[in-house]
């Protein structure tokens, strides 16, 4: 019985996810080499096409190239077969936890020391989609912050910079006005906000606007500390690197630890 990441947010219904379903295009977002997330494909090979089960194939596994809500790119060993069409079972897994997705190759290219396999994603089960889909919201949201367009702000001593997500995210900096190192930062996802300090050490979750004062209940505020902590693992280069260093050092601070690993270096 697949389990959703979270229970206590991202509660995406069944007709939003019905939409996604029925939409042709959809947008894809690099995933970072940090982000806590390895795959797996069971392929048969060029030579055998067609449906597979638990018994055929070979089990190959890599890191992500890129991912949308339905379909996405694993980098996999120059070794690996298959071919377009081909029918078989995506396994992800992050952390302790796993979820197996029905897909059919889309496309695949062999280079000199790496392949590269396109799947598309065929849910049959609610759960599971929904499941996927928080990842995919993890990943959307971090890979999308740009620099807004508005002048950096100053207040008593710091000087802070605002960056700008998909969904209304926001990422704010505030750094010190004469060493110029970053002081606290505030992440503003759904309906939820982050705010880090540096000195001391600290991470804090409240609630987004007029809910900001309104207590969050230990449980929830245990799956935002996690979301935040996926979001930061795939944060593009122009956040600063001293930025992304201190986020992803509080926010995992915060995270349970159950055997996580980053997945391989990604080949280039």
């Amino acid at each position: 019985m697949p389990v959703a990441f979270f229970t206590r947010i991202l509660d995406f219904k069944r007709a939003f996810l019905a939409k996604l379903r029925d939409k042709r295009a959809h947008p894809r977002y690099p995933v970072g080499a940090a982000f806590p997330l390895k795959a797996s494909l069971l392929l048969a090979g060029s030579d055998r096409p067609g449906k597979k089960d638990s018994a055929s194939g070979l089990s190959w596994s890599g890191p992500l190239g890129n991912i949308s809500s339905n379909g996405l790119s694993v980098f996999l060993a120059p070794a690996a077969q298959t071919s377009r069409d081909e029918e078989t079972t995506l396994r992800l897994t992050l952390g302790s936890q796993m979820i197996e997705i029905p897909c059919t190759i889309a496309h695949f290219k062999v280079f000199g020391s790496y392949s590269v396999c396109g799947v598309k994603l065929n849910f049959t089960d609610f759960k599971v989609q929904k499941s996927y889909h928080q990842i995919v919201e993890a990943v959307s949201v971090g890979a999308s912050f740009e620099r807004a367009d508005t002048a950096p702000r100053t207040m008593a001593s710091q000087v802070g910079q605002q960056w700008r997500s998909v969904n209304r995210a926001t990422l704010s900096e505030w750094r010190n006005a004469t060493t110029r190192k970053v002081e606290r930062f505030e992440l503003v996802v759904g309906e939820h906000k982050l705010i880090g300090l540096a000195t001391p050490p600290s991470l804090e979750v409240t609630g987004r606007g007029s809910n900001a004062k309104t207590p969050v209940a230990a449980a929830v505020a245990a799956e935002v500390r996690t979301f935040f902590h996926w979001v930061t693992t795939n944060l593009p280069k122009n956040v600063p690197a001293d930025l992304r260093d201190l986020m992803g050092r509080l926010t995992q601070s915060g995270v349970a630890r159950d055997g996580w690993a980053p997945p391989p270096v990604k080949i280039k």
